[in-house]
Parts: C-alpha cells; sequence; structure tokens
C-alpha cells in the first residue's frame, strides 16, 4: 500500500524547477579521454591519439567524438567496456609536467592499472562478516515495491536526463527533495544532503549523508543522466533509472526505520556518467581532498531487466574489490535468496571505476549478464514495460543488507 503522502513526494520535475537550485554550467568541448582500442576502432576516428599503452589510448576529442563513443559502446557485441573523461587530470598534470609524447605515455599509465583485486589503500584484506542478521531480515519486510514502482515512473516521465539539460539539473532537484522530504517525515535530524558540482556540465550530483559521525563510512550510489533527448524521447527507465531508484528506496527504507549506525552511510546520485564518469570523478575527488574516509563502495547500474525472466543476480568481476564483491555474493545468499553468477563489464563501464581508480574498495552488481544487458538502453525504448519489479526489489534487498552490515546498527 502506497503512503498517503504520495502525491508530495511524486511530484513532476517541471514543478520542481521553480524552485530548484541554479547550477551554471561550463562550456567545454574540447576533452582528454582514456578508451580502450576496441572501442576507438568502431568510430571514424574524429580525435587526436596522444598515447598508447596496454590496449588504452589517450586522446584529445569534442563532444561529436564522445557521441560517437557512446553509441559504440552500445552497439560493441564483444566485451570491451567505456571510457573515462581525464580532462582535469590531464590539465593538472600538465600543470606540473611539460608536454611531450612521453608525458603523455606516463599520464596514461595511470590508468592502465585498475583491474586490480584488492584497493592500495587496503594493506590487508578486511574481513566482511554477516553479524546483523535480525535487523537486515525485519528492514526487507518494510521495502516498498510499488512505491519505487511510483517512483520510477516519475523519473523516466521526462524527456531526458541529460547532465548538460535542464531536465538533468531538475531530476537532480527532484531526488535531492526526495530525501529532503523522507528526512522530514521520520523526524530524522542525522541526515544531510548537499551537492557537488560537474565540471563542464549543468546537472551536480547528489550526496545524502545518514549520521553525524565523521569516521569512514561506506557508499552506495547510482548515476542519474541520460543520453539527449533533443531529438528523440530518453527515458532512461532502466539506465539508470533502476539504479536511481533502488538506491532511493534503500535511503527511504532505512530513514523510515529510526535505525542508526556507527558508521555514516553516503547515499549518491551521479551525474554525467554517459559523458565518461565525470560526475563520479568530482564525487571522488571532493571525499579525496576532503579526506572523507570510506571502507566500501557499491554502486548500481541497471538492475531491472531480468534476461528471460531469469532471477539470477550477477556480480562483475573487472575493475572492482575481489573480496568485496565475494561478499555481495554471501549477503545475496543470506538474505535475496536468489542465484548468483559472475560476469564482466569491461574498462570503465560505469562509475565504480572511479573509485577504484582512486583507491577504493568498490564492486558492482549487474542485473544480467553482459551479452544478454537490456538491449533497449540508450534509445527511446528504455523504457518501463521491459523491466521486471522484483528482479529490481532484489537488489533493493542487497542494498539494505550492505547498509546494515557494513555500517553497522547503534546499540547493538
Amino acid at each position: 500500500m502506497l503512503r498517503k503522502n504520495k502525491k508530495l513526494i511524486l511530484f513532476s520535475f517541471g514543478l520542481l524547477s521553480a524552485i530548484s537550485f541554479t547550477v551554471k554550467a561550463q562550456s567545454v568541448d574540447q576533452h582528454i579521454l582514456v578508451a580502450p582500442e576496441c572501442l576507438l576502432k568502431n568510430t571514424n576516428n574524429s580525435y587526436k591519439p596522444l598515447a598508447s599503452a596496454k590496449s588504452l589510448s589517450l586522446i584529445a576529442a569534442d563532444n561529436a567524438s564522445i557521441e560517437q563513443l557512446v553509441a559504440a559502446k552500445n552497439a560493441n557485441k564483444t566485451l570491451c567496456g567505456g571510457f573515462m573523461d581525464v580532462t582535469r587530470a590531464w590539465n593538472k598534470y600538465n600543470a606540473i609536467h611539460p608536454a611531450s609524447t612521453d608525458q603523455a605515455k606516463s599520464f596514461l599509465m595511470q590508468y592502465t592499472s585498475q583491474n586490480q583485486s584488492l584497493s592500495p589503500q587496503k594493506k590487508k584484506k578486511p574481513v566482511y562478516e554477516i553479524k546483523y542478521q535480525k535487523q537486515v531480515t525485519q528492514l526487507l519486510t518494510q521495502l516498498n515495491p510499488q512505491e519505487m514502482w511510483g517512483l520510477l515512473t516519475t523519473l523516466s516521465s521526462s524527456q531526458d536526463r541529460y547532465a548538460n539539460s535542464d531536465n538533468g539539473v531538475n531530476a537532480a532537484n527532484w531526488l535531492k527533495t526526495q530525501v529532503e522530504t523522507f528526512a522530514k517525515e521520520n523526524n530524522r535530524n542525522d541526515v544531510t544532503v548537499y551537492t557537488i558540482a560537474t565540471e563542464g556540465y549543468k546537472q551536480p550530483s547528489v550526496v545524502a549523508k545518514i549520521g553525524n559521525s565523521s569516521g569512514p563510512g561506506i557508499v552506495i550510489g547510482a548515476h542519474m543522466d541520460t543520453l539527449s533527448g533533443s531529438f528523440r524521447k530518453m527515458p532512461g527507465a532502466d539506465d539508470d533509472g533502476t539504479g536511481t531508484v533502488t538506491v532511493l528506496e534503500a535511503a527511504r527504507t532505512l530513514l523510515s526505520s529510526g535505525m542508526t549506525f556507527k558508521k555514516p552511510i553516503y547515499f549518491v546520485w551521479y551525474a554525467a556518467e554517459e559523458e565518461g564518469l565525470v560526475g563520479s570523478e568530482s564525487v571522488v575527488n571532493e571525499f579525496t581532498s576532503n579526506n572523507i574516509p570510506v571502507d566500501a563502495v557499491l554502486h548500481f547500474d541497471l538492475t531491472g531487466f531480468a534476461y528471460k525472466n531469469d532471477p539470477t543476480m550477477w556480480l562483475i568481476d573487472d575493475y572492482v574489490d575481489k573480496n568485496l564483491s565475494l561478499y555481495l555474493g554471501k549477503l545475496i545468499d543470506a538474505y535475496v535468496k536468489q542465484p548468483v553468477k559472475h560476469t564482466r563489464c569491461g574498462y570503465a563501464c560505469s562509475d565504480h571505476a572511479r573509485w577504484t581508480e582512486g583507491g577504493y574498495a568498490a564492486a558492482i552488481p549487474a542485473e544480467s549478464a553482459y551479452e544478454d544487458t537490456n538491449p533497449n538502453i540508450h534509445s527511446s525504448q528504455d523504457t518501463m514495460d521491459k523491466l521486471s519489479l522484483s528482479h529490481m526489489t532484489d537488489y533493493v534487498k542487497l542494498a539494505a543488507a550492505f547498509a546494515i552490515e557494513m555500517a553497522e546498527p547503534a546499540g547493538k
């Protein structure tokens, strides 16, 4: 049964824009990217190569080139991956080092060792345990799949959530307001919601911190943006509307439960993932520069498409912390009770790669095996009728279990 105040929660982006915060984008049409060579070979080479190493290339590209890379990523039938915008890091690097071919290759080498099984910040493998079965089991009874479906209906009703559009800004405003409303409804004074600007784009990322501790916390996130809907609607119901509301429902349930935790929980909705993981770069830089400690990162990108109605939950094995990923499998066995299998997604396929690059332990589940990913993403056909609410609910269960087990209930 939906809550009585659903009308308050599910207002449209259009109404929200009247009270939204203002973010001014810097116009950028020159980008420095790191991309796998398997992706570049499927474009028309409308970019300038700067260096190559270990099957990756550093290139200078414009916005049109980025659109080609996105199209190539979507059309690729073999495992390859995505690309990463490293413009900010490149500019910082060149301010210190003289620009040359050798320096470009040295810069690129920083991005060739992301496929690690253990975060370099961890000197030894942490022990991840299942200790709070009572609390997790109780919380799972409070999940509301129908409300999550309603939130996804609202989120995917806009023309797009493109990071350099007003719709993208409105989506960020909407998410920020949802969490603020959840906190107010439940009389929570331990919730801080703020935004992090995305360099070169209008849309900011949204961060909601639960808890007042400044100690090591956990991050649970998803990207909110879609491709541009200038020529056709980009509803992004699955990519990544499902991940977005998976995280949102986990936050709502935790806030309404009254539970408090020993560790802070950061729920994050990233901007501009489709443009080369730009929003998550800003978020990771914010955490790093402000010395905000993080024990573990859980990322959701696509949670609602069940290939042939298969309930199997998939875990991605590349560019993640292997130890943390194995722990997700244990949580699924204990609390979700669905089959678990493993897949890969290639270089920089989503925002977890930014955390891995930054030296944090990160993991990402997936809705299907790579080869069985929803074929409608990045198109006007990425709509809710292709999705499974029960499959999406299983990933919310994983998010809730991860939050409780990792953040540790206070006073228990």
